[in-house]
């Protein structure tokens, strides 16, 4: 083998050793290549530990995509370690408690305004309770008393003050509702509750008419 031959042998050898060079062993195992999620990448620093040894402060996760809510109490560890929780479909091999009857639609951009008006009242909002869309929740509690189904009716009344406890436009509604599915005392009580909050002339007359047959 004369020289020109080895050094093209030679050169070969270099060219496909860099190609192996720039590709881990992981390119030749999975196709494709694994990625790694940018939450787990190590950040530059120092990571803070303000929670001491033994504390039981939990935070709090919660995740609604319009058709399933969730809720996670995630324990707050002096370790430091970062915890990633990543949704997906679910696959069935897990058991899950069962679901209500209906799920709180996520709010929009429009609910902001209806938030930030109820604040602004000075009225109380339950933190504890998932975010709703009023706008939403609203649109189909009147959808379904239009058909009839009083029952559904009053089911989105009370996705709303799970959150919103004393929303007067959904507490009006709701003892309308009531009304109409013949529980004239309980009625009786949101009317008044409400006019606790903000009286209104058509709820006063409707509230005096019922006072008065008792």
């Amino acid at each position: 083998m004369n020289q020109a031959v080895l050094s093209r042998h030679l050169l070969l050898t270099l060219l496909l050793a860099g190609g192996c060079a720039t590709r881990n062993y992981t390119h030749y195992l999975i196709e494709p290549a694994p990625e790694t999620n940018p939450a787990l990448i190590e950040e530059e620093g120092t990571q803070l530990r303000p929670f001491g040894f033994g504390s039981t402060t939990a935070m709090t996760v919660r995740w609604n995509d319009g058709d399933v809510i969730t809720e996670v109490q995630i324990p707050m560890l002096a370790s430091g370690q970062r915890i990633l929780i990543e949704h997906s479909a679910s696959t069935g091999a897990i058991d899950t408690i069962p679901t209500t009857r209906l799920v709180p639609p996520p709010p929009t951009v429009a609910d902001g305004t209806l938030d930030a008006a109820y604040r602004s009242r000075g009225l109380r909002v339950n933190p504890d309770a998932p975010e709703v869309s009023i706008a939403t929740s609203r649109t189909r509690m009147q959808e379904a008393i239009a058909a009839g189904n009083y029952a559904m009716a009053l089911e989105w009344a009370e996705l709303i003050l799970a959150r919103y406890p004393s929303h007067p436009e959904t507490l009006r509604a709701k003892g309308s509702i009531l009304l109409m599915l013949g529980e004239r005392e309980k009625a009786i009580e949101i009317y008044e509750q409400v006019e606790e909050i903000e009286s209104d002339p058509g709820v006063r007359r409707q509230l005096d008419a019922l006072q008065r047959q008792e």
